[in-house]
């Protein structure tokens, strides 16, 4: 009898207990599942650290121009300044460099234009160019002051995945500093630049630029795309443009890397200095006769003045550069750009019956 008092009297202990623990499990779950919704003594889920973070590094970029009928001879001789466009920019060190397109400055030379940036805080800077890159619609821009100026948070450890929540900030038709967001809908997407305002080349390029649904409309350009922390993904270019249909959501964004790398060697050399080959290639099918790697590019056709000519012939198969197996055209291009003028790389080809090798110097793409 006392034994079963005994397992009895255990029994209801040992569940009183396992109520207790559950208990406090599940409000230990309740609180950190309240904590991700609502923050700040209950607030509302928001993304308000990370625009505090990141928004005052993103400018408002002017481009005025003083337009002037005064020939020194006239009494009622006039002027007036005018904006010719506005966009965005992002600030990327205490030095004063901002990042943007090119294409939002790309009208700044005209003569009697200056080049003004303004902060979110309503200050107002003259800005010089240091130097743009056409190929990847990246400029640079650099503010002289002794202020102490915003800095984007920069993380290029944290690598932007299909998904990640996004905020694009700049300052769209000039309303003022605005931010939308979405989710990265894609990385790695090629592309070969911004041919127009606004209008992307999606053709086989050097970039891969991160494709997202947060709005980006025209003044947007030049602006930043941040993660939910703040840190600096990208940089807003373009939104898809088709003349046979309207699209929406479907928006672009240079990665932070590649822009931070175009950005210092523009400050270094005053320019991106890239090797030139000098041909025309494309991915070989699927099904290309009497090539059973499938793996290659076809040369079809040569610049006439650039390295490669009489040394490659149209209708050559490139299978390797350096002992490095080819994929596909978008990997030659990046080794041949990501290589210095003047060095040597050895291809492998197919000729015909022939397999062989040829060296060739790369030249300065222009």
């Amino acid at each position: 009898m006392k034994s079963l008092l005994h397992a009895v009297f255990s029994g209801l202990i040992l569940g009183v207990t396992i109520l207790i623990v559950n208990d406090l499990m599940i409000k230990e779950h309740s609180s950190k599942f309240s904590y991700s919704l609502f923050q700040n003594n209950n607030a509302p889920a928001n993304y308000t650290q990370a625009i505090e973070a990141s928004a005052p590094a993103v400018v408002n970029i002017f481009i005025q121009i003083t337009d002037s009928d005064y020939d020194g001879s006239k009494s009622d001789s006039t002027s007036s300044t005018r904006n010719l466009s506005s966009a965005s920019g992002i600030i990327v060190n205490k030095d004063g460099y901002i990042l943007t397109n090119y294409h939002v400055i790309m009208n700044a030379s005209v003569v009697g234009s200056t080049i003004f940036v303004q902060l979110r805080n309503g200050k107002t800077y003259q800005a010089s160019i240091i130097g743009y890159d056409k190929r990847t619609d990246i400029a640079v821009l650099k503010v002289s002051t002794k202020d102490v100026l915003p800095v984007i948070p920069i993380n290029l450890k944290r690598k932007p995945r299909l998904g990640d929540v996004v905020l694009a900030i700049g300052n769209p038709y000039n309303i003022g500093q605005t931010i939308t967001m979405g989710i990265i809908s894609a990385v790695g997407r090629s592309g070969s630049g911004v041919t127009n305002l606004n209008t992307l080349d999606l053709s086989p390029g050097l970039q891969e630029f991160i494709q997202t649904d947060a709005a980006i409309n025209s003044g947007n350009s030049g602006g930043a795309l941040v993660n939910s922390l703040g840190e600096f993904v990208g940089m807003n270019t373009a939104t898809l443009s088709s003349i046979e249909a309207q699209t929406n959501s479907i928006s672009f964004a240079i990665p932070a890397e590649l822009s931070l790398n175009i950005m210092n060697d523009i400050i270094k050399h005053g320019r991106v200095i890239r090797g030139y080959l000098g041909i025309t290639a494309k991915d070989i099918s699927a099904d290309q006769a009497g090539y059973k790697n499938k793996s290659g590019i076809i040369v079809t056709s040569i610049d006439p003045a650039g390295p490669a000519t009489n040394l490659l012939r149209t209708g050559d198969i490139i299978t390797a550069i350096n002992g490095i197996k080819v994929n596909n055209l978008k990997q030659v291009m990046n080794i041949i750009a990501s290589s210095m003028p003047n060095t040597s790389l050895t291809f492998s080809l197919i000729r015909g019956d022939e397999i062989l090798e040829t060296s060739v110097f790369l030249a300065e793409q222009n």
